[in-house]
């Protein structure tokens, strides 16, 4: 009985090693080979067919959250690829419910000043590398991926090279007061650890809490807010949604439409006008009453 549940194990692990190589061999993101990965061990040993994911998903409506479920879907989709399975799949689409855009924090360059003027370093040299950091995610709409990956000499002739999401491409043009920060000599990371080493997402993450804190911001900022932002901003100077797409480096322009118009401070401005000339320094007139 132990043999044929170690067999079984050792079985299902090499499975999921062949499937994690064939989601590399696509290109896709770490984080979504490991969500895809925790989907599937989530979902084994169940057989893999379509009255056994309905089975699954029902079961589960209550314990995951819709977008947990959207990503068990995607998995067991890819999944079904990778095994050659054939799934009914609009037989099950209904059955997950609708995930609902959140709202996104987006902030202003009145705010970016704020957080590079908010000072918790000691050293006078990360100071001003952080800063350069916050000028790099607001003006460039980096992901924080794409920032600590930055080298010299992927600057060229004003622009910049950026390995994006998916081994994707593209070129950004570099603002002039950003430029003289590249060494055309160097094949050296932009930016780096005191100790020359390349810098973690984890340790921008870090920073930019920190930052956030000390400048006394209400809001939560993450490197993803200066994406959203920048996108957010160009907006608002009337570029095109077509130009924007391209800076961001998505494959999608509905994605890009998805950064500009959830915007908790742009819906806001647009719903206030409901009440703003609305006089509610005058007097309120009396309620009726209604019992007389």
């Amino acid at each position: 009985m132990y043999q044929l549940i170690n067999e079984y194990r050792k079985s299902m692990k090499n499975n999921l090693l062949e499937y994690k190589n064939w989601l590399e061999k696509r290109n896709l993101t770490l984080n979504t080979i490991r969500s895809y990965l925790w989907a599937i061990k989530e979902y084994e040993p169940r057989e893999l067919n379509t009255d056994t994911i309905i089975t699954f998903l029902k079961e589960n409506l209550t314990k995951y959250q819709p977008a947990s479920l959207q990503v068990f879907r995607q998995a067991l989709s890819s999944y079904a690829k990778f095994q050659k399975i054939e799934i009914e799949w609009e037989m099950i689409n209904r059955i997950i419910p609708t995930v609902q855009r959140k709202f996104f924090t987006t902030i202003d360059e009145k705010e970016l000043e704020q957080l590079k003027q908010a000072r918790y370093e000691k050293v006078k040299q990360v100071y001003h590398r952080n800063n350069l950091m916050l000028d790099f995610l607001f003006y460039m709409g980096f992901r924080v991926s794409e920032l600590v990956n930055v080298k010299h000499s992927d600057y060229q002739d004003k622009s910049l090279k950026i390995h994006g999401k998916g081994n994707k491409i593209r070129h950004i043009p570099v603002p002039d007061f950003l430029i003289r920060h590249f060494n055309s000599f160097s094949d050296d990371y932009l930016f780096t650890t005191k100790n020359n080493k390349k810098l973690d997402p984890i340790q921008v993450r870090t920073m930019i809490y920190k930052k956030t804190k000390k400048a006394g911001i209400s809001k939560h900022i993450s490197p993803h807010t200066f994406r959203r932002s920048f996108a957010t901003l160009l907006n608002n100077k009337e570029v095109r949604l077509t130009t924007i797409q391209k800076l961001l480096g998505h494959s999608s322009i509905e994605t890009t439409t998805g950064y500009i118009h959830n915007s908790y401070e742009e819906l806001y401005k647009d719903y206030s006008k409901l009440w703003q000339d609305k006089p509610f320094g005058k007097e309120p007139e009396p309620r009726p009453n209604i019992f007389n």
